[in-house]
């Protein structure tokens, strides 16, 4: 029997009963569409737990603590055998089996405070400021080339002032700091585009480029704008575009909960917001590691600038992130908060995503049961049908691979309309979702569909209605004609 007369007989006969076909395709619709919504909901949560919230292509290692059963504070000592996080132990890191690439981050060991946004919030807001620094390469994939995100205290190489930022200018191909601009009319200073002029140096300043953390401002637009507001004025909710470019003075060295413990010049500097990236620290500020670095030596002594808080370490793939941590542990260092919360959330989704896909391949297993007990209705009444079959050349294959395709058939269909039923069930449910207040991390939808899903769905929906009809095919195949014909 060719292909083209099995396809031909399949379609006739499901054409011949297309009600038992129908009910019997109502389980493995219900299951296959129970399948693709709640493990859609399991990637999409995934997607925002995993993906902005924790990320689980990372691991962070921190010193180890120092923990007495009363009280945790940094191993200073080594009691706990812990090392420092410096150079050696970022070489150390680079040489583990499956690690990518090696990023340290670096926080203010000194008070800053920050003050401005009065265009933005109607008022100057004054704050104390958190930052940490990390390497650009970190977030190169993240920012567009033309944000800025470097470190513009370095010398920086020119021609013709080609690649100079505003306040340089090209001398001996370097960019140099222009001197300020002094009107004596209105004795005031002047720097040429975004550079502004520094009373402690007299020359013109380039803003130390900062990103912040898409969590930031999802906690400002869900509650801290509310909290802010006072009487008639209210705080205005922020987007990505309004604020992007924002400018904010700081005074490094000292703020309102006291003074850096090297005495020192304070310094004003501004910040000017470039980007975001779920790699910036979730509350504060996070710009370039040398300018922190350098900063911290000069507030905190040469110390401070080289050790690191954390490190990052990129894996190559995913699998490899046990080792990788097991690895860690083994030189005397431990995860961080966010690394052990993510592997927590990644083992809860799992362990929902598994209970969710069991329930459903529970439901298309009954409907499977369903399907075969109507092929065994079927095939009884087709007995002298595939007696005659049998009786003009067609073997047991031939007779298995029809009520197969059968199978198959209503499985395709079964399991193409149970991804469409799950789809849109999801629809409806972003939609609801839409009509619930804004709070912190609320994705646009709740809801991933990845290719291997609907792959998988489908196939799913297939391979249930053959294991359903495997022993109907058999039962039939195993008839004699002479039997089937005179009975």
């Amino acid at each position: 029997m060719t292909l083209t007369a099995l396809s031909a007989l399949v379609a006739q006969n499901i054409s011949r009963s297309k009600k038992n076909f129908f009910m019997s395709g109502i389980g493995i619709v219900v299951g296959i569409s129970t399948f693709v919504f709640f493990l859609g909901l399991g990637e999409g949560i995934k997607e925002v737990v995993l993906g902005r919230i924790f990320l689980v292509d990372q691991v962070e290692v921190v010193r180890k603590k120092f923990d007495t059963g009363l009280t945790q504070g940094e191993d200073l000592f080594g009691i706990a055998g812990s090392r420092q996080l410096d150079d050696s132990a970022v070489a150390d890191f680079k040489a583990l089996q499956g690690v990518r690439a090696v990023y340290p981050k670096m926080k203010f060991t000194f008070p800053t405070r920050g003050y401005g946004g009065e265009q933005l919030f109607g008022k100057e807001v004054w704050a104390e400021i958190i930052a940490d620094g990390i390497e650009p390469a970190l977030v190169a994939d993240e920012l567009a080339a033309s944000s800025g995100f470097k470190d513009w205290e370095a010398p920086i190489s020119c021609k013709a002032d080609a690649g100079c930022p505003d306040g340089r200018t090209c001398d001996a191909g370097e960019c140099k700091k222009l001197p300020c601009l002094y009107e004596e009319k209105t004795r005031l200073t002047s720097c040429p585009g975004e550079s502004y002029c520094a009373a402690d140096t007299d020359h013109c300043e380039t803003p130390i480029p900062v990103i912040v953390s898409h969590h930031l401002l999802e906690l400002y637009n869900g509650s801290l704008a509310t909290a802010l507001s006072s009487g008639n004025r209210k705080m205005p909710k922020i987007s990505k575009q309004t604020i992007l470019g924002f400018q904010l003075n700081v005074t490094l060295g000292k703020s309102f909960l006291g003074r850096a413990a090297k005495k020192g010049r304070y310094l004003t500097r501004r910040l000017k917001l470039v980007g975001f990236s779920d790699k910036a620290i979730t509350v504060g500020v996070t710009m370039p590691l040398e300018y922190v670095r350098r900063l911290n030596a000069r507030y905190s002594g040469e110390v401070a600038a080289e050790r690191y808080h954390s490190i990052i370490i990129k894996v190559q793939e995913q699998t490899q992130v046990p080792q990788i941590i097991a690895a860690v542990k083994d030189l005397g260092f431990e995860l961080a908060e966010n690394t052990d919360n993510a592997e927590r959330a990644a083992k809860i989704i799992k362990t929902v995503e598994s209970v969710f896909a069991l329930v459903s391949f529970i439901i298309v297993g009954i409907a499977a049961i369903n399907i075969s007990q109507m092929f065994f209705m079927i095939i009884y009444q087709r007995k002298r049908e595939i007696g005659l079959l049998r009786a003009l050349g067609a073997n047991r294959g031939h007779i298995r691979a029809v009520i197969l395709g059968e199978a198959a058939m209503i499985g395709v269909a079964g399991g193409a309309l149970g991804c469409g039923v799950g789809y849109g069930a999801s629809r409806l449910a972003d939609w609801v979702a839409n009509q619930l207040p804004r709070f912190p991390y609320k994705p646009d939808t709740f809801f991933a569909f990845p290719l291997w899903l609907w792959a998988a769905a489908i196939s799913g929906a297939v391979l249930f209605c053959l294991i359903g009809a495997f022993f109907p095919a058999n039962t039939a195949a195993r008839q004699e004609p002479a039997a089937a014909l005179t009975q």
